[in-house]
Parts: structure tokens; sequence; C-alpha cells
């Protein structure tokens, strides 16, 4: 097994990439392609005009219920885990 293995090994290592150009020979550049802006720079967006709307009053309501409610689960937690202690240390 190991012969084999060295064996694909160095036929691995001294063989000539298939990218590889015979020198001496011309290359084509490739047509330029325009930039994109994948990320909008700030305040580069239109501003909300529904509840609905990215940033709009609807959006930011959804984001306040869901920090109220995982702040409640907190508590809860909290609150479960002093009086197992409480009862425990009885």
């Amino acid at each position: 097994m190991r012969p084999i293995i060295a064996g694909l090994l160095a036929l691995a290592l001294t063989a000539a990439p298939a990218s590889a150009q015979e020198p001496g020979s011309t290359t084509t550049s490739l047509p330029q392609v325009p930039t994109q802006e994948i990320v909008p720079q700030p305040n580069s967006g239109t501003p909300p005009h529904d509840a609905g709307d990215r940033g709009g009053a609807l959006q930011l309501a959804v984001m306040g219920l869901v920090v109220v409610a995982v702040g409640g689960v907190v508590v809860m937690v909290v609150r479960q885990s002093r009086r197992a202690r409480q009862t425990a240390d009885r």
C-alpha cells in the first residue's frame, strides 16, 4: 500500500499543472467586468414610506417585541433558578 501512495505522490509532484503555458506563448486578457457595490453605502437608500418598509415603524415594533420577550424569558429563568437554589439549601 505504501509504494502505491509514494508513487502517486511522486507522480502528482512531478506533473505539470493543467493551466501551465508554454514559454513564449501569449496570454489573452479577460474582458473588464464593471465593479458593483454588493453592500450599499450608509444612507444611500430611500427613507421608509410604509410601516412595513425597511426601517419602518412595524419593523421597529417587532424588534422591540423580540427584545421584551427575550428579556422576559431571562427574568423568568433567573427567578426560577433562585427559587430552586433556595429550596435545595433547605
